[in-house]
């Protein structure tokens, strides 16, 4: 709490001293203001000039990756020798906690076996025991009132299950709100019907998870929630832990987080609050920005950081006139007319630039794109990671047109899609299917055309059309399980002389290998099974891992998914696993002595066929840490929430396909609500067309600031009359970008067509 002592004492500090000394104090600004290199110097001061043991201090991000700063600023020299602060998120803290109170948590938390050892879940175990609820119910019919895909079905229940949790709200309580979406008409009964299966598979889950003492991250969240927080000794234990808080995007943080900083600050010697406005662009995760702000209530002082040290020249007046297009004041931001940046005169430039000629067809805009990137790369000298390429929604078909364009003219590139399926991916696709082949124990046939998808990105030198022919001469996929792949010298005449003896060599080495595993009478687990593969053959030359950055990234995530799967699987508990990995959004179970104690070989061919199938049937892959942090010097291509997540600057975007619908538009989710399932949102109100508005303005009004915010130099505008299907648009941004250009003094074309 604030000492009013010390207050009194230090009178008007500047700026810097006030942030570094303040007892209690709510810091908000703009992307870009220097609120999170102020909040690394005050952890800086505590330790150093306030001689603050770095075990006291507790920095809370909402997402592992923003913890980043933090850590690599810590590394550094200046921080004085001794113990570090804990750089952490609310779901590993309430992990941590959890594991450490299981006993009174399991009792108090309705577990049918409280003795009994937890399995903790991450999201692709979870799935893994949700699934075959959702599979029954699919083959009843109960979801065809939606048009899903089974692993769309599972995230969406899991979410609920989720929300509720963090929100505090009974299974049937979160239905109950949810049902208020559905609007009436002929299908309000399907719809609801749909919903109350989805309830039933809830139920079914969580009564599961406490039979079988299963934590997934919704109970982990419940019983830290209403069963650690409210017990005085537990309570008083975790609030005696740490002396000071750093509490960073806050505004990205659920209810529940913010709920534990409120509790929590008055027992604090020191508690600094930031806060990005703006932000929130995780509210379809839970994420709850007016939360945020109500924290200022809790600190003695607040101060607002108000000049953005990165947007560029001019950004600040598209800013201004984008919030007044929607009605909203500047919240103490740059007016129109005054100056962008601290000590800089006004600009009246526009950092939003368009092509010179207009596109009429979606493939035009895609060779602009790939055209300017070239001239700025190789005329201008600019960095290739410091361009990013953004759309509402990024396509197979607008990733491939962009990745191969962009590798033919030599530029590096790569793409990260953190919703995007498992399976979807090439690398991974590849990789599953070399397994199913090694592994003929698991009774599996991969059909003939994964297997020449798989040669084709196995072998470096092999295109489509000869790996369709390879895979017709080389595998039976009516052949018993597994299927063997024939050597190249069995094959006939015309087909080596086809594919070439040069690719035949690389498919013999590829041939062997497996064939070589096959013979092992040592069984392998399928984790390591990726990681052997990928490092004794797909990454040497020759084969189509080799100076693959994307495919290394995908390689790496698939075998910490299998491995994690096992370790979940295979029935270790919190003795096998200790307290917690740190890592609170994965929620993954660690081994503390390696691996010697694990399954036994029946079970791993058991764990590794369910894992395949898991994978097969869509499940969507828990956070993985490198790819979100990885900076490589390459373009980055993503959807445009993805690049606000990762919350850096680049000097470049690209924003495809301005025309599109889906800018600022929530994806179709019939069986979520992310507005809904809310505390901010009265539990009797019904969702109307109103509000469905209201938050689509909201969100694109979000998502155009935090973008300009983050564009150090140049937001170049990709517009085509028709789209990649061929239909024409108008969609809500250019019509927001229209308006902004009618708002402009001067009358300059801020966006045409």
């Amino acid at each position: 709490m604030e000492n009013p002592k010390r207050t009194a004492a230090r009178g008007a500090l500047p700026a810097e001293e006030l942030i570094l000394q303040a007892n209690t104090l709510y810091l908000s600004g703009p992307f870009g203001a220097g609120k999170t290199t102020a909040a690394i110097e005050r952890v800086k001061w505590l330790l150093g000039q306030e001689r603050v043991r770095g075990d006291q201090i507790l920095v809370l991000v909402p997402q592992r990756t923003l913890g980043k700063p933090y850590e690599e600023a810590l590394r550094s020299s200046e921080v004085p020798a001794g113990g570090l602060p804990r750089v952490t998120t609310a779901a590993s803290l309430a992990r941590a906690s959890v594991a450490l109170y299981w006993p009174l948590a399991a009792r108090d938390g309705g577990l049918d076996e409280p003795k009994k050892e937890p399995t903790f879940l991450n999201l692709e175990t979870t799935q893994y025991h949700m699934d075959a609820l959702v599979e029954a119910a699919i083959q009843q019919g109960e979801f065809d009132a939606v048009r899903l895909q089974r692993g769309r079905i599972v995230s969406q229940i899991l979410d609920n299950l989720n929300k509720a949790a963090l929100h505090g709200f009974t299974i049937r309580e979160a239905y109950a709100r949810l049902e208020s979406t559905v609007p009436p008409g002929e299908k309000m009964t399907a719809r609801l019907n749909v919903l109350g299966t989805a309830r039933r598979i809830s139920e079914a889950f969580r009564q599961l998870c406490l039979r079988e003492s299963l934590v997934d991250y919704s109970l982990q969240m419940q019983l830290f929630l209403q069963v650690v927080l409210e017990n005085e000794w537990c309570r008083t234990h975790l609030f005696r832990s740490h002396r000071h808080l750093i509490f960073d995007n806050a505004e990205e943080e659920t209810y529940a987080a913010q709920e534990l900083a409120r509790r929590w600050i008055p027992h604090l010697d020191s508690a600094l609050i930031v806060v990005d406005e703006d932000g929130g662009y995780r509210a379809f995760l839970g994420a709850d920005p007016d939360g945020a702000q109500k924290l200022a209530g809790c600190t003695a002082l607040r101060k607002r950081m108000g000049d953005s040290r990165v947007m560029a020249p001019g950004g600040s007046r598209v800013v201004g006139r984008i919030n007044r297009a929607y009605g909203r004041a500047e919240d103490g931001g740059a007016q129109e007319g005054g100056a962008d940046e601290e000590g800089t005169a006004p600009s009246d430039g526009s950092p939003m630039a368009l092509p010179e000629g207009s596109h009429r067809f979606y493939p035009q805009m895609i060779d602009w794109v790939v055209d300017e990137i070239e001239r700025l790369v190789n005329d201008e000298g600019m960095p290739a990671g410091e361009i990013v390429v953004l759309a509402p929604f990024v396509s197979d078909a607008l990733r491939f047109s962009l990745l191969s364009r962009l590798e033919e003219k030599k530029i590096p590139a790569t793409s990260h899609r953190p919703s995007r399926a498992l399976k979807a991916e090439p690398a991974v696709r590849t990789l599953l299917t070399l397994a199913t082949l090694a592994h003929p124990a698991w009774q599996r046939r991969p059909p003939r055309a994964d297997v020449a998808l798989t040669l084709e990105s196995a072998v470096a030198q092999l295109d489509a059309v000869r790996a369709g022919v390879l895979a017709q001469a080389a595998y039976d996929e009516r052949g018993r399980a597994g299927g063997d792949l024939r050597t190249f010298e069995g094959l006939r005449g015309d087909v080596q002389k086809r594919v070439t003896f040069a690719i035949g060599e690389q498919y013999e080495q590829l041939r062997e290998w497996l064939a070589d595993y096959r013979a092992e009478s040592e069984f392998s687990p399928l984790d390591r099974f990726f990681a052997r593969i990928f490092g004794e053959l797909l990454s040497q030359p020759g084969f189509g891992f080799h100076e693959r950055a994307d495919s290394a990234r995908m390689a790496d995530r698939l075998a910490q998914s299998a491995r994690e799967f096992r370790w979940a699987a295979g029935g270790l508990g919190l003795a096998d696993t200790g307290t917690t990995q740190d890592g609170g959004d994965t929620g993954s179970s660690t081994p503390v002595d390696g691996e010697a104690a694990g399954p036994a070989p029946s079970r791993q061919v058991e764990i590794g066929r369910d894992y395949i199938a898991l994978v097969e049937s869509g499940a969507l892959g828990a956070l993985h840490v490198p790819a979100w942090t990885a900076e490589d010097e390459a373009v980055f291509i993503a959807p445009a929430y993805t690049f606000l997540m990762r919350n850096r600057a680049v000097d470049v975007q690209f924003w495809l396909d301005i025309g599109a619908e889906g800018w600022g538009r929530r994806i179709y989710q019939p069986l979520t609500h992310p507005y809904v399932l809310s505390r901010n949102w009265p539990q009797d109100r019904i969702w109307g067309d109103g509000d469905e508005v209201r938050s689509r303005q909201d969100s694109l009004r979000r998502l155009t600031v935090g973008l300009l915010r983050r564009a150090r130099r140049k937001v170049y505008l990709g517009l085509s009359d028709y789209s990649e299907r061929g239909m024409e648009q108008r969609g809500p941004l250019l019509n927001l970008l229209n308006r902004v250009q009618a708002q402009a003094r001067d009358g300059t074309a801020v966006v045409s067509g």
